[in-house]
């Protein structure tokens, strides 16, 4: 959910919606549960890596879906590599309590210089809607947990949710799951709309789409290829790694 550097000069990408068995509105308490159970099966994941695919509106802007390499290893060790579009051959490296908190990162493209930023620093923001100690499976959990429950104990605020049921989202079988929000000047949920997938078996997140009251999409972000627990080791989370261009 985060990152460097200048934003793409490629034309729009438009998010294409995943295919979906007809919704239904369902019993928000069982679909809470079903949210609960992802925070649970996270505390056992140590590790991860996976394909990681980012797109998000800024300043207005829905900007180009970007597919980046991803490594993370708690408590908070994240490397990222884009593998395609334009910011091909970019890598960032952030690892929480070292070089000073900052993030190390170079473009890939010329003038490709390797700098040190503060994760929230102007030039890390920039196409950007969240900073890197924001990226992966934690954060998009922690927010939807939260979410849920306060809607939990906010009956009066009449969170709608739907269940999409069960589909391929990124080659993995997963459930999806919807929860809408009344439209009003200030709310005290993340999203207006969410819709998140998660796999079936791992519980982990496939894909979570943000709309706001007028239905843009605001961000979505997609897990591919995830394997967990792979005994990431320091060497991955290394700018001394001979494998990586920092």
């Amino acid at each position: 959910m985060s990152i460097l550097a200048s934003t793409p000069v490629a034309a729009q990408e438009v998010a294409q919606p995943v295919a979906q068995p007809v919704a239904a509105v369902a019993d928000g308490t069982a679909l809470r549960e079903q949210v609960y159970a992802m925070e649970r099966a996270y505390a056992a994941v140590q590790d991860y890596t996976a394909t990681f695919y980012k797109q998000e509106r800024v300043k207005g802007r829905l900007l180009p879906k970007e597919t980046i390499e991803l490594k993370f290893r708690k408590p908070f060790d994240v490397y990222l590599h884009w593998t395609a579009g334009d910011f091909e051959s970019r890598e960032v490296l952030f690892v929480r309590g070292w070089n000073d908190d900052k993030i190390r990162a170079h473009q890939g493209s010329f003038p490709d210089v390797t700098v040190n930023l503060r994760p929230d620093a102007s030039l890390a923001m920039r196409g950007n809607r969240h900073p890197i100690n924001h990226v992966g499976f934690g954060e998009v959990i922690r927010l939807m947990v939260r979410d849920a429950r306060l809607s939990a104990v906010r009956p009066q605020d009449g969170v709608q949710y739907i269940d999409h049921g069960e589909s391929i989202v990124h080659g993995a079988r997963s459930r999806c799951l919807e929860a809408i929000t009344p439209a009003r000047n200030y709310s005290p949920y993340y999203a207006e709309r969410a819709k998140l997938c998660f796999n079936t078996q791992t519980k982990m997140p496939t894909q979570i789409s943000i709309w706001d009251g007028e239905g843009e999409l605001l961000e979505q972000y997609g897990f591919e290829d995830v394997r967990l627990n792979v005994g990431l080791v320091d060497a991955d989370f290394d700018p001394e790694n001979p494998a990586y261009n920092f």
